[in-house]
């Protein structure tokens, strides 16, 4: 059975997500799981403690989910991958209960950059680029710094036309963007020149 911080932490996450982070008050969570208030902060500080929690815990299972789903669905060749990232996406899009990104979500309703949890959001971001960067640098890119802002500015617009506008083809329209600018940065490798 799972600890109360645990327990906690993974509803607040759900509500979290469902609501927004402002919709949902402290009183809301304690109910669902069953605890005081004197129980909760014998876990945290307050209710912007326990959102850093839900995004830190929600940042790395989400990276490791992708990461893995990514290879999953591109076998063993990068450039297979990072186009897998848009069917992910895709995938992730006609999930019942989308409610597009926790991060991004979590940006907008915190929007100072000062703010520690607009700062975890931020975090994610890099994280994430740091990642597909890797990725893009295994797939040969000649230049992986701008083809990984390419694919994250594709990301970020497909996530807000799915998430705004109800856009049932914005992963499928974003990965064939993605793919000309994989193309374009990452010539397969028979068609690279010797060296």
């Amino acid at each position: 059975m799972a600890s109360t911080r645990d327990r906690l932490i993974e509803t607040a996450m759900t509500l979290f997500y469902q609501n927004g982070f402002h919709a949902i008050g402290l009183d809301q969570i304690l109910d669902e799981v069953g605890v005081t208030k004197t129980t909760f902060y014998n876990h945290f500080e307050s209710k912007d403690d326990l959102i850093l929690e839900v995004l830190e815990m929600r940042d790395t299972r989400e990276r490791e989910e992708w990461l893995r789903i990514m290879r999953a669905k591109g076998g063993d060749d990068p450039r297979s991958q990072l186009l897998a990232l848009f069917d992910l996406l895709d995938d992730w899009f006609h999930e019942s209960g989308f409610r597009g990104c926790m991060f991004i979500n979590a940006a907008a309703e915190f929007p100072s950059p000062n703010d520690p949890i607009h700062q975890a959001a931020a975090r994610h971001g890099h994280l994430f680029a740091r990642e597909l960067r890797d990725l893009c640098v295994r797939a040969g890119a000649d230049d992986p710094d701008t083809l990984t802002k390419r694919l994250l500015l594709l990301v970020a617009g497909a996530v807000t036309a799915r998430h705004v506008d109800l856009d049932d083809h914005a992963a499928t329209d974003a990965r064939e963007a993605a793919a000309i600018f994989v193309d374009h940065h990452c010539p397969p490798v028979e068609s690279r020149p010797r060296r």
